[in-house]
């Protein structure tokens, strides 16, 4: 497949019924709440920018958390001891004043800080309504990829209050073991008659590419039952080895028609997980995005619009993460 040059036509897709996009996963709420310690908005005004008829009409906004010692490291003189129920207070309050047009699900990365299932239940009612249980590093709920430790008693407990709350539940990030026994403890809720939400916000196919951060075959058919929404991330380092646009574009669409293959169209979703906000704020070396994203929306339609067709097109990129996440129960 060769990548196709979108033109100004590719505009027209705007407005056509529900033809946007949904972004499952960035790191909007860390932003805003890093400009506001820094008491500088300006890259918030670049993403205004960004949105202004981009086609990304809906977003999964995240707060993440590292190890305090990462934590401390990333914010410098900035930091000061987290408190996460005022930082999603801040970052939340600050993206409804940025962002009032945008549709969005508040999600939370790494649930080290979050004290027990009474504070889940506080975030709930400031309007958390996803949570990853962890990021790279261990916590007393479970682990990511630097442990193989698997859920604790703690972490089963957490996931059935967020299930009871109706959080989604996010399995990014889990290294094995975790992810094996929380996916386990959510079959047991669905078995009862829970509804469970299921996405993976921003993770590849291992199988594609073996990236520790990717998901085996294995991993992803153990989670069909749970009608879950895949979203394929274009941060390059999850994509391939490549270096170069066009290949790394091509690898893109591999990962999307890998999960078609095995799960079907319907769980399929998009993200961007754009760490562009990493060099501009903390002077890190830049990481290779696969997309622009002040043009994300038309560079995947465009792609995906070679090999699928309007309907799936439509569906990876809205239409089944608006239903899982989105949608309002009647």
């Amino acid at each position: 497949m060769v990548p196709c040059i979108c033109t100004p036509c590719t505009i027209l897709f705007l407005f056509l019924g529900d033809d946007f996009m949904i972004d499952l996963h960035y790191d909007l709420l860390s932003i805003l709440y890093y400009c506001y310690k820094m008491n500088d908005y300006r890259y918030i005004e670049t993403i205004q920018k960004y949105y202004q008829g981009n086609g990304v009409k809906g977003v999964v906004a995240n707060l993440y958390f590292m190890s305090e010692e990462e934590m401390k490291e990333e914010l410098g003189k900035f930091y000061e001891p987290i408190d996460v129920v005022k930082m999603f207070k801040i970052s939340t309050d600050l993206f409804k004043k940025y962002f009032p047009a945008l549709d969005v699900v508040y999600s939370i990365e790494g649930c080290d800080y979050i004290k027990n299932v009474s504070q889940l239940e506080e975030l709930y009612e400031l309007g958390l309504r996803n949570v990853l249980l962890v990021w790279n590093n261990k916590n007393e709920y479970g682990s990511g990829n630097r442990s193989s430790q698997g859920l604790t008693s703690r972490g089963i407990e957490f996931l059935h209050k967020a299930v009871e709350l109706g959080i989604s539940i996010d399995l990014s990030h889990m290294n094995k073991n975790t992810f094996a026994d929380t996916v386990e403890v959510l079959k047991k809720e669905q078995s009862q008659g829970k509804n469970v939400k299921v996405i993976v916000s921003h993770s590849n196919c291992f199988d594609v590419y073996s990236h520790p951060r990717n998901l085996t075959d294995d991993q992803l058919l153990s989670i069909k039952d749970l009608n879950p929404v895949v979203g394929l991330v274009s941060y390059g380092s999850f994509v391939s080895s490549s270096e170069n646009l066009n290949e790394l574009k091509m690898d893109y669409v591999n990962h999307i028609m890998h999960v078609k293959n095995l799960l079907g169209i319907n769980s399929i979703g998009v993200s961007t997980d754009d760490m562009n906000f990493d060099s501009v704020l903390f002077g890190a070396e830049e990481d290779i995005q696969v997309f622009n994203y002040s043009n994300v929306y038309n560079e995947i339609k465009c792609l995906l619009s070679d090999v699928l067709s309007e309907n799936e097109v439509n569906k990876i990129l809205y239409e089944n993460s608006y239903n899982q996440l989105f949608r309002k129960e009647v």
